[in-house]
Order: C-alpha cells, then structure tokens, then sequence
C-alpha cells in the first residue's frame, strides 16, 4: 500500500508532461529564434520529423539492441553493416524531406542549424527532467547522493546495453 503513494497521480504526472513539452517549446524557439508565427507552423512538422524519426530507428534496436560488436559472427557483423547503411540512408531521406518542408517556414540557416539544436534540447531536456524529479527527494534518485535514473544500478539500464551507433565501427 505505501508503494501507492509513492507513485505521482496521472493528474501530477500529466502536469509534469505538459511542463515539459513548454520547455521542450520554449527551447527551440529560444535557440533557433523563432517567432511566434514561425513556431505555430514549425512544430507540426517538426514533431512529425521526430515520429518518423522514432519509426525509423526501432527495428534496427529491436534487432540488434544489447548485443556487442564483439560477439557477433562474421555474418552477423555483415548483416549488422548493412542493416546500419540501410538505416542511416533512410534517415537522411527522410532528413532532406522534412528540411525541405521547413525551409520555406524557418529558412535554410535555421534547417542547417536543427541536428546541433535537437542535441542541444535533449540535452537540456535530460537535465531539466532530472531536476523535476530530484527535486522535494534529496536522497532520491535525482537528488544528491541518489544514483541516479532508471537502470542506475547496473551498467546498460534494465533491459541491457543499448546497441552501439551504427556510425561506431
């Protein structure tokens, strides 16, 4: 029973969504200097651009999620290669795509500039999200002395390292 109320309420949990999504907001219009008219038509795209994204890359982790270079077979590591080409030539397909849906919204400086400012926000977006939950838990596991995330207690979080990115070989 206690664990019951140890658990945020969907109401709480939705509040702190919402205020995250406003971050997540606030960061790109900040960064890439957007005005509110240029928001109101970039973020339907770019929220589509990150779906898709999203899409593309689950089968390849599916596939190939928590298993090392080092163990694979010599045919694995072929299949690997070429599932990891195939992947990387989608999403530069689908880059182009959605970059030149946003050109005429936010220009060509500012498409140029999306890849480094996606990192930048997921970034921040991690930090912010780690101080949301630490915060009112000093021992928890966002607070000081806590260890951290989900998986913090063994290397490669619950379901096992993650694959390596196709562009580490």
């Amino acid at each position: 029973m206690g664990s019951v109320y140890a658990q945020p309420s969907d109401s709480a949990r939705k509040a702190k969504m919402e205020a995250m999504k406003k971050v997540r907001r606030d960061l790109f219009v900040q960064k890439l200097s957007l005005s509110e008219d240029q928001a109101q038509k970039f973020f339907p795209i770019m929220n589509e651009f990150e779906q898709k994204q999203r899409e593309l890359k689950k089968p390849f982790r599916d596939k190939w999620g928590g298993k090392k270079p080092e163990d694979l077979t010599d045919a694995e590591a072929e299949t690997y290669l070429n599932d990891a080409h195939k992947m990387r030539e989608d999403e530069l397909k689908l880059a182009k795509t959605y970059g030149d849906k946003l050109k005429p919204i936010i220009g060509a400086k500012k498409v140029l500039m999306l890849k480094r400012v996606q990192r930048e926000v997921q970034m921040e977006m991690v930090r912010k999200f780690r101080e949301m939950r630490g915060k009112g838990d000093p021992g928890g596991p966002g607070g000081p002395g806590g260890r951290g995330g989900r998986g913090a207690h063994r290397p490669g979080g619950k379901h096992g390292p993650s694959p390596p990115p196709p562009d580490d070989y």
